[in-house]
């Protein structure tokens, strides 16, 4: 691994990231709040402290006007305890009003400042009747804010007074909305914490089931579907989601099922391929030799080599023989095609099966009494049924043949059949002789398949009468089977 790549960051849940976001914005929140106050609650409080002190200062010049009006100073005397304000109002060397501190010391403060402008921090007001301004107490060494003015008496008389803010009342107080605000902060923030990961868990365990239920489908897992109730843009999405995993489900089946035909279809066309190779290459090889002997003995014939009678007559049988020989093999392969193709139109009669197989059965019963070979017949007096007679007679006909032509000496071939359904049967033809190897079994049924190609070759067959058993059962609707017994081999059959 490269020194520059670091490891892969945990992605974090859409649970945590909007909670991170929430605790986020709320504590920049409350650190705006915080430095509002900060830097912007004392000059805001001091703004209203002054506006506040010339609304009691004009309650302090109506008092000069009338000094016994008790109701005056009963709320003038409420706004100095409101707003934290001291005050005095002389008279001719007379104190017609003060609150909140002592009078000399009032009185005392009074004349400091008449005789102390010059110390002024800042001034606020100044006009011809009034100031008011910002300086340090120099007993507590505390900033106020003082105003100083002239009030007109009833008499026209020029009263001075005093009014004074303390402005560490206006600090204290910005500290405690501050900390209050910090704290009624935290308190909401935790609380706020808490409901937001409740409320997200609602919110987001729906898209956690759509986020697995998307992983499912790109897995091509359809088997789930997304079974909320909430009503908004999210069921929306999970209901589309089902009907996209619906139709995908339907799409990719529909292409599964025809990839697997189409498959089928391609191995289907390579076996027929593979059998037209093998149908070639076994009707060339069943060709060759019978033409070969006919080539040769003709060219005997014409050259002169046979010219006694006896060994003319031979080499014609010879050549008859093979000419039959190859007649009956296309024959074979033409009937069994149409059977193959449906070509063959199956004309369905009643007659009787147990006739039928003592008929086929009869030039065999000759022969097995000069070859030591014993024919046994299993059959009811009376076997009715409803099939194609000329394909019955092929598929018995066939099973006879290949059962003499395969006995052992002095073996047994027993022919039985059985009524099946109300107008079918079941024929068994069983003959004492070598068994089938059980990899040839399955095989014995194709086209040119032999299992001993010299014996088959010797009686002149072609591998192809059981090709035709098979095709003839199967299109009268039935079906054939072959079986190892411990004695022999049996060959049934049924339609």
């Amino acid at each position: 691994m490269s020194k520059g790549k670091g490891k892969k960051a945990l992605p974090l849940s859409l649970r945590t990231k909007s909670v991170l976001i929430f605790v986020g914005l709320f504590v920049l929140m409350i650190a705006a709040l915080w430095l509002i106050n900060r830097f912007g609650l004392k000059a805001y409080y001091l703004k209203q402290q002054l506006v506040r002190m010339e609304e009691t200062r004009s309650l302090l010049t109506e008092l000069a006007q009338d000094p016994n009006d008790e109701e005056l100073e009963m709320e003038l005397n409420l706004a100095c305890e409101r707003y934290g304000i001291t005050m005095l109002l002389m008279g001719s060397d007379v104190i017609l009003y003060s609150a909140g501190e002592e009078e000399r010391g009032l009185w005392r403060r009074l004349e400091i400042e008449q005789t102390m402008m010059r110390e002024m921090d800042k001034v606020y007001v100044k006009t011809d009747d009034h100031m008011i301004y910002q300086t340090r107490d120099p007993l507590t060494r505390s900033e106020q804010i003082i105003c100083l003015g002239l009030a007109k008496s009833s008499g026209q008389a020029e009263c001075p007074y005093l009014m004074t803010l303390s402005l560490a009342r206006i600090e204290e107080s910005a500290q405690l909305s501050n900390r209050f605000l910090l704290l009624i902060g935290l308190g909401i923030l935790l609380v706020g914490s808490l409901l937001m990961f409740l409320f997200t868990k609602r919110l987001t365990d729906p898209i956690i089931t759509l986020s697995g239920l998307s992983k499912k489908m790109a897995a091509l897992d359809f088997s789930e579907r997304f079974e909320g109730r909430s009503g908004d843009e999210i069921q929306t999405l999970g209901e589309n989601i089902n009907e996209l995993s619906e139709n995908l489900e339907l799409t990719i089946g529909n292409l599964q099922k025809a990839n697997q035909q189409l498959e089928k279809d391609v191995q289907e066309k390579e076996q027929q391929n593979e059998q037209r190779k093998e149908f070639l290459a076994n009707i060339s090889h069943e060709l060759k030799t019978p033409i070969a002997l006919i080539q040769g003995y003709a060219e005997g014939l014409r050259d002169g080599l046979c010219e006694d009678e006896e060994l003319r007559t031979r080499y014609s049988d010879v050549i008859i023989d093979e000419a039959e020989r190859m007649n009956r093999l296309v024959r074979q392969l033409l009937n069994l095609d149409e059977l193959e193709s449906g070509a063959v139109r199956i004309e369905k009669t009643c007659f009787d099966l147990a006739a039928l197989i003592r008929d086929l059965s009869a030039p065999y019963q000759i022969g097995s009494e000069r070859s030591d070979v014993r024919l046994e017949l299993d059959l009811p007096e009376t076997l009715p049924v409803e099939s194609d007679e000329l394909l019955t007679e092929q598929i018995v006909q066939n099973y006879i043949s290949n059962a003499f032509h395969y006995v052992k000496k002095g073996g047994l071939v027993r022919v039985s059949a059985e009524q099946k359904g109300e107008t079918g049967a079941l024929i068994s033809v069983f003959d004492e002789g070598d068994p089938i190897p059980e990899a040839a079994l399955p095989q014995i049924w194709n086209k040119f398949y032999k299992v001993d190609k010299a014996r088959t070759r010797s009686y002149g067959g072609s591998g192809i009468g059981l090709s035709l058993v098979k095709a003839s059962a199967e299109r009268l609707g039935g079906g054939c089977d072959v079986r190892n017994t411990g004695d022999g081999v049996e060959f049934t059959a049924w339609f």
